[in-house]
C-alpha cells in the first residue's frame, strides 16, 4: 500500500506515534503531535522542532532567490517556535548542495543570518554535504518557553472564540501569481503578496504577548492551512469548530490577487497555506484581551469563529448556509 492510499502525511506521523509512543519520558514532556516538543529544564522548557525544505517540492529557484530561501529556512521554524508561546535560542542547519556558484550559498546564509538576527536566535551548528537532487535544507531549531506560558494545540473547548492573527490567503496568492506567471511578473501583480509567500515573519511577539494574558487556551501557526490547521487543533483537542467565512480577515492585495487569477479570496484565505500566522482559541470574554495584547506588537487578531462539540469543522456562509471547510496542502 502506498502513502497516498494508506492516508497520507497524517496516516504516517499516527504510524510513527504508535511506533514510538508519546507519553512523557524523563524530561520529555511534549513529544509528537504539536507544533514542537518540550523537553523540561528547570521551570522552564526547551522547545525543539524540525523542518524540511526540498528543492521543487517546496520551492523552485526560479521562483524565489537565495536570500528568501535562506530568511524562508529558517522563519518556517522560528513559527513553530512562536506556536508553543516560545522565543528562539539556537538552531543547526543541516544542507545539501550540487556543486553550485559560491555566491548563491553566501546569499542563502545572508538570508539565514538576517532572519535569525531579527527574532534573536543563533546559527549554533550543522552539516553540510553534496547533492545531486538540488538543495536540501533541513533546520532544528531551538527555543525555551516558561511553564506558565506554554501553548499547546489541545486545549480547545467548546464557546472559545477561534482568532487568527493578521490576514490570511496573502501567500497562497502569491505563489498562485508565481506558478502562474513568473517571479517578475507576479511581482508586478502584487509585490505584498509575493513576499509574503518568499519571506514570511514568524509571530514571535504576537504569540509572547498573547501567552502573557495567561488567557490562551490552544494555539498553534498557520502552515499547512486554515482548513487544514484548524482540523487539527480540534483533533487534538477533541472538539469541533465554526468559522464565519465573512469572519476571515483578507488582504485588500489578496482581493486584487484573486482576481487577477480568477479566483476566490475567501477560499485562498481559508484553504492557502504558509501564512504563518497565528490560530489560537480563549473564552469569548477573554478575546477582547488577547487580541489588545497582539496589538501592542503592531500585529492585529480578528474573531473568525468559534469552537463547538462535536467533531467537524464547517464554514458557516454569508447565505446561511454552511459547507465543510475543504483541505489544504497535502504532502502524498
Amino acid at each position: 500500500m502506498k502513502i497516498s492510499e494508506f492516508g497520507g502525511e497524517a496516516a504516517i506521523i499516527n504510524l510513527i506515534r504508535e511506533k514510538f509512543g508519546t507519553a512523557e519520558q524523563g524530561d520529555l514532556t511534549l513529544g509528537i503531535g504539536d507544533d514542537a516538543a518540550l523537553i523540561r529544564s528547570g521551570d522552564k522548557f526547551v522547545v525543539v522542532t524540525t523542518d524540511l525544505l526540498i528543492e521543487n517540492t517546496h520551492f523552485r529557484m526560479d521562483l524565489i532567490d537565495p536570500y528568501q530561501l535562506g530568511w524562508k529556512s529558517i522563519a518556517v521554524n522560528l513559527s513553530d517556535i512562536a506556536a508553543m508561546g516560545g522565543t528562539p535560542t539556537y538552531s543547526f542547519v543541516s544542507i545539501g548542495l550540487p556543486d553550485m556558484e559560491v555566491e548563491i550559498i553566501e546569499s542563502i546564509f545572508d538570508g539565514m543570518r538576517d532572519v535569525s538576527d531579527t527574532f534573536g536566535s543563533s546559527l549554533a551548528g550543522g552539516d553540510t554535504v553534496a547533492s545531486e537532487a538540488g538543495i536540501v535544507i533541513n533546520v532544528t531549531q531551538l527555543g525555551s518557553v516558561e511553564a506558565d506560558r506554554v501553548a499547546c494545540r489541545d486545549g480547545a473547548k467548546p464557546g472559545d472564540a477561534i482568532l487568527v492573527t493578521n490576514t490570511i490567503g496573502d501567500s497562497r496568492a502569491g505563489l498562485e501569481l508565481l506558478l502562474k506567471f513568473g517571479l517578475e511578473q507576479a511581482r508586478r501583480a502584487s509585490e505584498s503578496c509575493v513576499v509574503h509567500h518568499l519571506q514570511p515573519e514568524p509571530r514571535i511577539a504576537e504569540a509572547r504577548a498573547a501567552v502573557s494574558t495567561g488567557k490562551v487556551h490552544a494555539m498553534m501557526d498557520l502552515s499547512d492551512g486554515l482548513a487544514s490547521d484548524l482540523q487539527k487543533l480540534c483533533c487534538a483537542s477533541g472538539v469541533g469548530a465554526r468559522v464565519m467565512a465573512g469572519a476571515v480577515p483578507v488582504s485588500k492585495d489578496t482581493h486584487i490577487a484573486a482576481a487577477r487569477l480568477d479566483l476566490d479570496a475567501v477560499r485562498l484565505a481559508v484553504e492557502g497555506g504558509e501564512d504563518y500566522e497565528l490560530l489560537l482559541t480563549c473564552s469569548t470574554k477573554s478575546a477582547v484581551a488577547v487580541a489588545r495584547a497582539i496589538s501592542t506588537t503592531g500585529s492585529s487578531a480578528r474573531v473568525i469563529g468559534e469552537i463547538v462539540e462535536g467533531d467537524g469543522v464547517v464554514l458557516a456562509m454569508q447565505n446561511g448556509s454552511e459547507e465543510s471547510i475543504g483541505g489544504s496542502w497535502e504532502h502524498f
